[in-house]
């Protein structure tokens, strides 16, 4: 199963990250390659506990958490999370900036233990390292994929 806490597999998703562009063509969704990675950093700072996350918490499923991180398919387009990165105002001076934030917040997370992670995705509920790991390739990749890095 693909995970950050795999050094080849972060390896591969930093280097996807370093590809993206400011004119990027999206191929699904409405957020801007900016945007994207904003959104990326922002929720690797909330699971390290720097920040709120930006979706409110509801009640979650564990059967919905199993699908989502243990099945090895990729997240489908389109799905509302509650989370709404297309909003966010980006500066275009700030995108090398957001881009390697994006890559710096991705290999710290990877390298936090259970300390220094926070206890809960609003959605998914109690989470191990080990999942938030997991949550964090995926998360990543699916973002990655909406420009097809």
């Amino acid at each position: 199963m693909r995970t950050i806490a795999d050094a080849g597999e972060l390896a591969t998703l930093t280097r996807r990250l370093e590809t993206v562009t400011p004119t990027q063509p999206r191929v699904w969704g409405t957020i801007s390659p900016h945007q994207m990675l904003v959104h990326i950093a922002d929720a690797s700072e909330a699971v390290l506990k720097r920040r709120p996350f930006t979706v409110t918490s509801r009640r979650s499923s564990p059967l919905f958490k199993w699908v989502a991180l243990s099945l090895p398919l990729p997240w489908p387009r389109n799905i509302k999370s509650g989370a709404e990165p297309a909003a966010r105002v980006v500066s275009a001076a700030e995108f090398p900036a957001d881009r390697d934030r994006a890559v710096s917040t991705l290999r710290e997370l990877a390298a936090a233990t259970g300390g220094g992670l926070a206890d809960e995705h609003p959605i998914f509920g109690p989470m191990s390292p080990a999942e938030w790991h997991r949550w964090a390739y995926v998360h990543t990749d699916h973002h990655l994929r909406q420009f097809g890095c």
